[in-house]
């Protein structure tokens, strides 16, 4: 497998390679810039007059947990936040009518000492798939400022197909939107089950650096980990999802190499051409049906 900068082809074309292992590096989406200089206009006025990538020095991990948490799902709920992502999904050439996708969650990554849990949970090494999410997920990743191998994330490339020892049998998506409405106090200590890999320590790591105003896409099957943040400077990115519904329906995606987790982050996803979900009988069908107290699709709690 490789990494891909601008690579030519059709949607079908650039999911199969994502399926199967690739990464693609996409620099020349107009509205990628847009969602970058959006984000970075509201993290501007969120830690006025400090500078964001300085803002862990001005406020305690309590505090930066009570900004953070306010506005994280104002950012996720803006309809420009939602609007450009429909922009980009569309710019690099996938079809509305058959691209459904998740919100995009804005991430945060303090150095090393700083707020690490709840709403800048530092992830270990996992796959997103051992949280539910389908094997047709591809994740599209954007730094907010620039990033560096110090405070970025990483891949284990050569477990991509392979089974590694983890703890995704402990996870339950339905019990986990549960979790979720607490995630904002979790300050010393992580509330929820977070899956990840046992006692990983790969050869060999590949850290891949696109610029602000550029995209990185990889399937979310991927083997990856936020890396520890030694570089001094928080870190700002953008992440969001896109499953394709005929490949859903077909079942075609990346392998599953060593999932054990239950539920399914399906209906997460929305239409961009209309918002219309997956309609319940064919994720039943699909997925199975969950108990009958499930919380199927987080909702915050309304102030």
């Amino acid at each position: 497998m490789a990494i891909h900068v601008d690579l030519q082809g059709t949607g079908e074309e650039l999911r199969q390679r994502l399926y199967d292992g690739h990464l693609l590096v996409m620099t020349r989406l107009p509205s990628v810039a847009q969602l970058v200089e959006h984000a970075r206009a509201q993290l501007t006025d969120l830690f006025a007059p400090h500078d964001p990538l300085h803002a862990h020095e001005h406020f305690s991990p309590d505090e930066m947990a009570k900004v953070l948490g306010a506005w994280k799902p104002r950012f996720i709920h803006d309809e420009r936040s939602k609007k450009l992502v429909r922009n980009i999904i569309e710019e690099l050439g996938f079809d509305a009518t058959e691209t459904h996708y998740d919100v995009p969650k804005p991430r945060t990554a303090f150095p090393v000492g700083h707020l690490t849990t709840g709403v800048a949970f530092a992830f270990p090494w996992h796959r997103d798939v051992w949280y539910s999410a389908p094997n047709q997920q591809l994740n599209w990743w954007l730094p907010v400022f620039p990033v560096r191998e110090t405070n970025a994330m990483s891949f284990d490339l050569d477990r991509f197909n392979a089974p590694v020892p983890n703890n995704s049998g402990d996870f339950d998506y339905y019990a986990n939107n549960v979790g979720r409405l607490s995630t904002a106090a979790s300050v010393k200590k992580e509330a929820q089950v977070r899956p990840g890999a046992i006692d990983h320590n790969p050869p060999n790591e590949q850290v891949v650096l696109p610029a602000p105003g550029q995209v990185l896409l990889f399937s979310g099957a991927h083997l990856h980990r936020s890396i520890p943040n030694t570089s001094g400077l928080a870190r700002y990115s953008i992440d969001f999802r896109t499953v394709h519904a005929p490949d859903v329906l077909a079942q075609k995606g990346a392998p599953l190499a060593d999932t054990y987790c239950t539920g399914t982050a399906i209906r997460d996803f929305i239409n961009v051409a209309d918002e219309s979900r997956f309609d319940e009988e064919t994720v039943v069908r699909l997925y199975g049906a969950p108990p009958a107290d499930a919380m199927l699709v987080f909702e915050a709690p309304k102030a």
